[in-house]
């Protein structure tokens, strides 16, 4: 009697947790308030983050010129630079990626790409890429694909979005819903200095950012009391709140949530196995 309610609470757990099927269902988000994709241009600490954002949401592929390999979508305008700006895509030149490893998309080509395709999406920034009202509006309007397509396993890298704040490019009939194609309450526009302080969760694997890295001038933070407990802070502003936000996910009708680590659902998947040969024998 003992182990058959021992393995009807293991079944409950399980099921409580998603396990079977969604938690094989989720992807990696690198969300932040810094813009590397301008910094990295000319700094070799912003470079380390973009890097590491990058690596983080295409499962280490970003950088692979192995014609299998799936791309990575950037998405920014085509526009011409105003002043105060640069193309966030020479961020990735300065990188060392080529067009083998990511295609580029604009508000027009936004509204039918194929999200599919790509082992992730990657946002330019507002401030200083080109990131305008066009494309912001464009990932709104795609929101419940971008959710599947992180359910499914695909990533999501986005840099600043900067309202209102510097020669912006968000301005249009009304306030501009930053971040608006996922589920992130308090968006802050902040002062873009610093000084920006890692976590320990961004010193470490599989992140490994410095503070020097973080360290440029920023747009956005995060209010720290929102931030969803399935992301993690891996630094903070001045006046505690977060700047950058990551993990692996899912988006659910609340938003965005945890699931176990594989390592969990191994012990998980014994522990029924077990019990489930335990109640064999009571039986026999």
């Amino acid at each position: 009697m003992f182990a058959r309610l021992s393995l009807i609470a293991a079944v409950a757990t399980v099921v409580s947790l998603g396990a079977y099927p969604n938690t094989a269902q989720a992807g990696p988000v690198f969300l932040t308030g810094h813009d590397p994709d301008f910094h990295a241009q000319g700094s070799a600490g912003a470079q380390n983050l973009l890097r590491s954002g990058l690596s983080f949401v295409t499962g280490g592929t970003y950088n692979d010129a192995n014609p299998g390999t799936p791309k990575f979508l950037w998405v920014e305008s085509s526009i011409p630079i105003p002043g105060g700006h640069l193309r966030g895509e020479n961020g990735l030149i300065a990188i060392g990626l080529t067009s083998t490893q990511y295609d580029v998309v604009n508000a027009a080509a936004l509204a039918t790409v194929d999200f599919s395709s790509y082992s992730a999406i990657a946002v330019a920034s507002s401030f200083g890429g080109l990131l305008t009202r066009a494309e912001l509006d464009g990932l709104i309007a795609r929101t419940a694909d971008i959710a599947a397509f992180i359910n499914a396993g695909g990533g999501l890298f986005a840099s600043a979005e900067c309202y209102p704040c510097g020669a912006n490019l968000l301005a249009g009939p009304t306030t501009p819903d930053l971040f608006g194609f996922v589920p992130l309450p308090g968006v802050l526009a902040v002062g873009a200095s610093g000084p920006f302080a890692v976590t320990a969760a961004g010193a470490a694997a599989p992140f490994n950012l410095t503070n020097a890295d973080v360290n440029d001038p920023t747009h956005n933070a995060f209010d720290i009391s929102t931030v969803p407990a399935a992301l993690a802070v891996l630094d903070t502003q001045p006046g505690g709140n977060a700047v950058i936000l990551a993990g692996n996910v899912r988006i659910g009708d609340g938003g965005f949530e945890g699931v176990p680590e594989p390592a969990t659902l191994a012990l998980l998947g014994l522990a029924f196995a077990g019990l489930g040969f335990a109640r064999r024998r009571k039986l026999h």
